[in-house]
């Protein structure tokens, strides 16, 4: 499961129908930024690895995808 808080503003984000595309691609870039910094840090030590580590990235990226957006390239050199 996404850390809770993630799943819900990702839907927020979606059903806001007062905010333009262009504003929510903006948010779930931050989100997903946010997301692959706790990747990162749990790769170098700095959080602990949770079994469930990759799960809030991929709600986030299948959100920017229902929007005609790509996902972040993120293979082993970008982490």
């Amino acid at each position: 499961m996404p850390e809770p808080g993630v799943r819900e503003a990702v839907d927020q984000i979606l059903s806001d129908q007062s905010l333009p595309k262009a504003q929510k691609v903006a948010k779930l870039r931050q989100l997903e930024a946010d997301a692959l910094a706790k990747q990162r840090g749990g790769t170098e030590g700095l959080e602990p690895n949770r079994p469930d580590d990759g799960e809030e990235l991929r709600s986030i990226e299948r959100a920017l995808m229902s929007l005609g957006e790509a996902a972040i390239d993120q293979g082993p050199a970008s982490l």
